[in-house]
């Protein structure tokens, strides 16, 4: 009994001394993690996960990986986290861009998905929910395939970090943790590697492409004992704007939790030697800024910060120099809105051109950072563009620069193959800049938010407020632009690289209609012009449309919208009226218009050759008078005149459209009797004319009676050139133009079948 209560006793104190060390440990940790030392957080939580399964260590274990970068470990503990009671909507989100930077995309999807379910304020979500669908991707895979050539910088690469070049003289200065020394925070992580130093490395060409001097340490006066770099020069190389941390002399300064915070500070040459440090005046020690870059002219400043008002994480902001003093940081948000998200924004480079490049994880992308950007004409900003592939990969691909005429420049990543870490990729680029402008054909304005579509690896843009998009094309192609917008018409144009040499810029043009509006506005009125009310209309076309069947109102008017390149045929109908029909086409139209229409209804004709005028409202009675077959005044319901060359009969040929409504008022009326009266002019032997003028009479009524049109309603007389309409008679000199008006057929109602 005695051995038994030893035993329990001392199972019980290595219990309680197992879980006191845990604890400590923990504790460990977690103020590690706090302190942004992540690898010595990371050793301690898996030993604490080694003895206990602990919710909060595998959260916090989780992060850490994701904050170094190791996205294969951050996949499989975010794996696990996601799974927790605990589980929070953004571990969801960095699991699923865990998942798409080690390659699992279609495993990611589902994620990604999830948090913009769960958390529809966060736009990141929103933008991040479509980054794995496979239209998207295979898009991103294929953009810069054919026109960009990407090596690793071997000659500069260490296992460690190596990345940021800036162009400088002869060469490259960039940031590299090679120096042994104390642990190291990067912008958002700390590796335990040496501090950041600058480097420069002489860049050699050579006849099959580039070598590197042996990089070297740059500048002392730039060079501290802590973080250095990268940095940033202007045109004329006389002005360095670099990313330190916060430290004055010899004074370190810290934020309220003990966190050495970044900065930006510039520095002139004078003399080959960089004096006169100073740090910008929007930096703070409770805020970092950092990875600056500026305008050829040096008067605006491009950075990244997490200052307070942002979007989240790292956010891009501007400065501009007035009066030789920097301005207040500006949201780059407010000059193209969405450029920041809720993920981070950093290393923006900004070329001559006035491209804006920079990393970002909160863009839909292939994994990881992917490289951006937006470009600045006249004040107006493109929408954002992801750079695609080989630039970017699954991996975090950042700290682009290009060289003035854009043939070759430098990136960092992390994606495998390389020698460490982040290394130094270097690429040429055999590619022309195509710069298309969107706009209003007849006012000449730019069109914001049309759509541009291109067969180069069938990219699609979005104009900014410019009316302007940017794409690289190879060169040695020609390609199709479409663009189009919802209240627009569809047009395109050729972009065309065949005689353009590599860095060049080509201008397309396309300019956009608005789309075709026809409106057609009728008036219904009796051959008198009276007005009549309530007409009832029918109109039929010949696009495929359905039949519409309207009712003028108590002025007789109507109104219908046309389709563009239609015909339609409006048929009117009102009791004790002969129906009438017109013809309106916008077949040809090429511009939008109002077509007025004034439809005339003849009375129904009498024997005595009255008129009787029968109304079916409800405040009259209908009357009728009885059926006559004799000939009362001769009406033209609207018939077209045909007029003839001299000396020539056939009409068929010669008059389809006019024919056509001669059958179309006959269909109409079914009841009407016509008679087709042709005539000639004074010229030749009057019995001649008479046999000429029946010949034409003839073909009209052969016509008509081959389209269906019964016999007995059809009437051909011939007046030769007895009925002239002018003074044109025998023997009277008169012009062709004169004569023209006589020879003629005419079409007119003479009587009515009911």
């Amino acid at each position: 009994m005695k051995f038994r209560i030893i035993i329990t006793l001392i199972i019980c104190c290595l219990f309680i001394g197992n879980a006191e060390a845990q604890q400590k440990k923990l504790k460990k940790a977690d103020k590690s993690f706090k302190a942004l030392n992540y690898q010595k957080a990371i050793a301690y939580y898996l030993d604490v996960l080694d003895k206990r399964d602990l919710s909060s260590a595998k959260i916090k274990i989780a992060e850490c990986y994701r904050k170094t970068g190791d996205m294969n470990e951050a996949a499989f503990w975010y794996g696990q986290v996601v799974r927790l009671p605990e589980v929070e909507p953004l571990h969801k989100l960095y699991y699923a861009q865990a998942l798409q930077g080690t390659g699992k995309c279609e495993q990611a999807d589902r994620w990604f998905k999830e948090y913009a379910s769960e958390v529809p304020s966060d736009e990141r979500g929103q933008i991040l929910a479509n980054a794995c669908e496979p239209g998207t991707l295979n898009q991103l895979k294929s953009v810069g395939s054919s026109y960009y050539r990407t090596q690793q910088v071997e000659d500069v690469n260490t296992r460690l970090d190596d990345f940021g070049a800036a162009f400088f003289r002869q060469g490259i200065v960039f940031t590299s943790e090679r120096d042994r020394g104390a642990a190291v925070r990067r912008i958002h992580t700390w590796t335990g590697n040496p501090f950041l130093e600058l480097y420069y490395a002489e860049i050699q060409p050579e006849s099959n492409g580039f070598t590197f001097g042996v990089p070297v340490k740059y500048s002392s006066k730039i060079n501290t004992k802590f973080h250095d770099g990268p940095v940033s020069f202007n045109a004329k190389q006389d002005r360095i704007y670099f990313t330190r941390n916060n430290i004055e002399g010899n004074k370190v300064g810290r934020d309220g939790e003990g966190i050495v915070r970044l900065k930006i500070y510039t520095a002139r040459l004078e003399n080959n030697e960089w004096t006169n440090i100073k740090g910008m005046s929007f930096n703070s020690e409770e805020y970092s800024t950092a990875h600056p870059t500026v305008t050829p002219d040096g008067t605006t400043m491009y950075f990244t910060s997490d200052m307070p008002g942002g979007m989240g994480g790292m956010d891009l902001y501007m400065s501009m120099l007035d009066n030789g003093r920097w301005g207040p940081a500006i949201n780059m948000n407010a000059y193209v809105p969405g450029i920041n998200t809720e993920g981070d924004e950093i290393f923006p480079f900004v070329h001559d051109d006035g491209t804006l490049y920079f990393a970002s994880n909160g863009h839909a992308g292939l994994g990881g950072l992917d490289i951006f950007y937006a470009k600045n004409t006249e004040g107006a900003w493109t929408p954002v563009q992801n750079m695609g592939s080989p630039i970017n990969s699954y991996s975090d691909d950042f700290s682009l620069t290009y060289s003035a005429d854009k043939s070759i420049g430098f990136f960092s990543s992390n994606r495998k193959g390389g020698n460490g870490n982040d290394d130094l990729y270097m690429f040429q680029r055999f590619a022309v800049d195509v710069e298309v402008l969107v706009f209003d054909k007849n006012t000449g304005e730019p069109i914001d938010a049309a759509s541009v579509e291109t067969n180069i690896n069938e990219r699609k843009f979005t104009t900014g407020s410019d009316g302007r998009i940017f794409f690289e094309m190879p060169v040695d192609r020609t390609a199709r632009v479409e663009a189009d917008r919802e209240d627009y018409q569809a047009n395109s144009s050729t972009a065309n690289t065949r005689a353009q040499k590599s860095g060049e810029k080509i201008l397309v043009n396309i300019g956009l209609d608005r789309p075709l509006e026809f409106q057609l506005e009728g008036t219904i009125r009796g051959k008198d012009g009276s007005t009549l009310s309530r007409a009832d209309l029918t109109i039929t076309n010949d696009c495929g449309e359905p039949v519409d069947v309207l009712q003028a109102d108590a002025a007789g008017k109507f109104t219908f919208n046309l389709m563009p390149d239609c015909c339609y045929l409006i048929k009117a109908e009102k009791g004790g009226y002969l129906v009438s029909t017109e013809n309106v086409c916008t077949r040809g139209r090429r511009s939008s218009q109002t077509i007025n229409s004034l439809v005339t209804l003849d009375a129904v004709p009498t024997s005595t050759g009255e008129t009787v005028v029968v109304e079916t409202t409800t405040e009259t009675t209908t009357t009728t008078q009885p059926p006559s077959f004799s000939t009362p005044p001769p009406r033209t319901l609207g018939f077209p005149t045909l007029y003839h060359d001299f000396d020539k009969a056939p009409v068929q040929e010669l008059y389809q459209d006019e024919l056509i409504i001669i059958h179309n008022l006959m269909s109409a009326n079914s009841s009407v009797i016509i008679e087709v009266a042709s005539h000639t002019d004074a010229r030749g032997p009057a019995s001649y004319n008479q046999q000429l003028s029946a010949r034409r009479a003839n073909e009209v009524i052969d016509y008509l009676k081959g389209k269906g049109i019964d016999e007995s309603r059809l009437n051909a007389n011939g007046y030769g050139e007895s009925q002239p309409v002018n003074e044109c008679s025998d023997g009277v000199k008169c012009s062709e133009e004169k004569h023209q008006e006589n020879r003629r057929t005419e079409v007119r109602v003479v009587g009515n079948s009911n």
